[in-house]
């Protein structure tokens, strides 16, 4: 089964080499079919890695381990839905995942750009195909998912239990689309350039599939923070982790492109911006890759010590000087000194750098024991204080911004008019704040992040309601987009107060107590029951069930436990939640003794957790709202 599967992925190498070859002949002599020939060596490529990854997929599903990947990180007693999600849970796996999803995007792209210029279409596929020929080649000779064992083991090693979650069967595919997901817009901005386009053709052409893989890509961040909570039994869901943040930089910059890329579309302004940010989305991207796959980092996240480091690198020097070069030859002029700055033009222009700007400093902590290494004995590195200090004042000048920003007019902004609407935004938000601090959240840094979070809120309030009234219910149609990006910003000013709320005024205790005894902590009554133990296919599970009162009510009953895996020596723990919308109660079975009947028990109080998942699923609904094509009848604008 190995050796088919290698054999396709072989096949799918040669066959988008013929198509590199193809493509270059088109542009070369002018000849569009040769161009044709190009499409069809890429569509036998997509077929040959599809086929292959249903190989890979059915080696781990029907358990043969004479594949070495299949042995690694599967066993007989794996349930079937991990045996699935066993396609990424490796190196070899996830990096064949990033061929896959590449081959599938350049398929869509053949069919959306089928009527296009030739020569147009030939620049996109050959960049596509650069990067595709990368990940072929590491797959192929490097990191091959489909080499086989000398011998054919009775059983395999098993998956780290700490992949066991429902949250990795979503996250990693989610967050690989995103990541992948930018190569296309990447293609596009090298094809317009070479081509000496001017207008905003390629980010019109481009913007479905770029909001799209943004979404995905949000999704992606979400969910590993969302298995971070429930998996990793400390309370959080975002530790400021180094293969953390290594998502976080393509989001950061993927942002501020596709605000520059709106300005762009509709008055034709941050054209070359647009180049940089989608050249530093797609870097960031592969470079995302790089730190989870070559174990240079240490991390929970990260994969084990590879040879790829090297490779990844010489990839991105490649890729960006040729890129670089492209751009120093051919970029449109542009006069960035026009701007007028208090208008919607000049903050989204700002808020681009404050994105960047929060990029860099995050990605200096993140690869700070990267270049320590070089020069001392030991790594040197920042902990979470220093991305906390450093990220606040970003932040908080972002949602400032926003408050700002959806109030603005491209061009021209009445000043008389503007200066009444902030205030009375101000107005409003300074009196729910007070609310907020007089009822006990008077840390000063909450204070100043709820502050600007309430100030966005009622700035989008403010104008969506004056649009309703000016334009009437119709305007939800005409203007769908205007709509769904106000929708957007609304979840990302939820998601912001839940993070807030729950990062502040987070409230915990460690006990240790007998079996039958009770705790009070905040308002509630715990009564923890006896040790009790049950035993799974793969795991055997100890547990406590733990009664949950409040006001001498009964609530719940949550059972915290400690996983003990085959083949594994220590025990993992499974964390019992109790879920409000107000707070979560978050339960950890630290410790415990049967024969000496006692329970350690870890509590966490976590107020409005509950925004950070529903703000994220509003982000998406607005996502795929603004996804959706526009009808005829429709405007993209987004302001009056």
């Amino acid at each position: 089964m190995g050796k088919i599967g290698y054999l396709f992925e072989f096949l799918a190498l040669v066959s988008v080499l013929l198509s590199l070859i193809a493509y270059a002949a088109a542009l070369s002599y002018g000849q569009k079919n040769y161009a044709k020939k190009g499409a069809l060596f890429l569509i036998c490529q997509l077929v040959f890695t599809s086929l292959s990854a249903v190989i890979l997929f059915t080696a781990c599903v029907t358990g043969y381990f004479k594949m070495e990947y299949v042995a690694k990180y599967t066993d007989i007693d794996l349930p079937l839905i991990y045996k699935l999600s066993a396609f990424w849970a490796g190196q070899e796996g996830s990096l064949f995942l990033w061929v896959w999803l590449l081959a599938i995007f350049s398929g869509v792209e053949l069919y959306r750009l089928r009527k296009y210029d030739y020569r147009y279409n030939s620049v996109v596929f050959i960049t596509l195909i650069f990067v595709e020929m990368f990940f072929l080649f590491l797959t192929t000779f490097i990191m091959n998912p489909f080499k086989e064992l000398d011998f054919f083991p009775s059983n395999g090693l098993g998956m780290n239990p700490l992949l066991q979650n429902p949250g990795m069967i979503y996250h990693p595919p989610t967050l690989y689309i995103g990541f992948v997901g930018f190569a296309v817009p990447f293609a596009h901005s090298v094809a317009a350039l070479i081509n000496k386009d001017r207008s905003a053709y390629w980010l019109k052409n481009t913007k479905y599939i770029t909001t799209l893989v943004w979404v995905f890509l949000t999704i992606g961040i979400v969910l590993g923070g969302q298995w971070a909570y429930v998996e990793l039994g400390w309370g959080g869901y975002w530790a400021w982790d180094p293969v953390e943040n290594a998502s976080l930089f393509p989001w950061l910059t993927g942002t501020a492109f596709l605000h520059a890329a709106y300005a762009c579309r509709k008055k034709g302004m941050f054209s070359n911006w647009s180049y940089i940010l989608i050249l530093l989305t797609f870097e960031l991207s592969i470079f995302g890759t790089f730190l989870t796959r070559s174990g240079i980092i240490d991390s929970v996240h990260s994969f084990g010590k590879s040879p790829l480091g090297s490779f990844f690198l010489w990839f991105m020097i490649i890729s960006i000087s040729l890129y670089l070069y492209i751009f120093y030859t051919k970029r449109p002029k542009e006069k960035i000194t026009d701007i007028k700055f208090f208008t919607k033009e000049g903050l989204i222009y700002i808020t681009n750098w404050v994105f960047v700007g929060l990029m860099i400093v995050v990605l200096f902590g993140s690869i700070l024991p990267i270049f320590t290494q070089f020069f001392t004995t030991n790594k040197a590195s920042v902990n979470i204080s220093y991305y906390n200090k450093v990220s606040i004042p970003f932040f908080t000048v972002l949602f400032f911004l926003l408050g700002l920003c959806n109030v603005l007019n491209f061009k021209k902004t009445n000043i008389s008019k503007v200066r009444l609407q902030i205030l009375f935004n101000l107005v409003l938000s300074i009196i729910v704040s007070t609310i907020l601090y007089i009822n006990g959240f008077n840390k000063p840094i909450s204070v100043v992040l709820y502050f600007v979070l309430i100030f966005a809120f009622f700035s989008i309030v403010y104008i969506v309601i004056r649009s309703g009234i000016k334009f009437g219910i119709k305007d939800l149609r005409t203007r769908r987009n205007f709509y769904a990006s106000m929708v957007v910003h609304l979840g990302v000013i939820i998601m912001g107060l839940g993070i807030v709320f729950s990062s502040f005024y987070q409230r915990q205790a460690e006990t240790v107590i007998n079996q039958g005894q009770s705790i009070q902590f905040d308002r509630y009554i715990l009564d923890v029951g006896n040790i009790k133990f049950k035993e799974f296919v793969n795991y055997v599970s100890a547990y406590v069930p733990v009664k949950v009162y409040k006001e001498n009510k009964y609530i719940v009953t949550l059972n915290p436990e400690r996983r003990f895996y085959k083949n594994r020596e220590e025990s993992f723990g499974e964390v019992a939640i109790y879920s409000k919308i107000s707070h979560d109660l978050y339960l950890i079975l630290a410790s415990y003794s049967k024969p000496e009947n006692y329970v350690g028990l870890q509590v966490i109080i976590q107020p409005l957790i509950s925004f950070v998942w529903i703000g994220f699923l509003i982000i998406v609904i607005g996502g795929i709202i603004n996804f959706l094509p526009i009808r005829s009848n429709e405007s993209e604008d987004v302001a009056d």
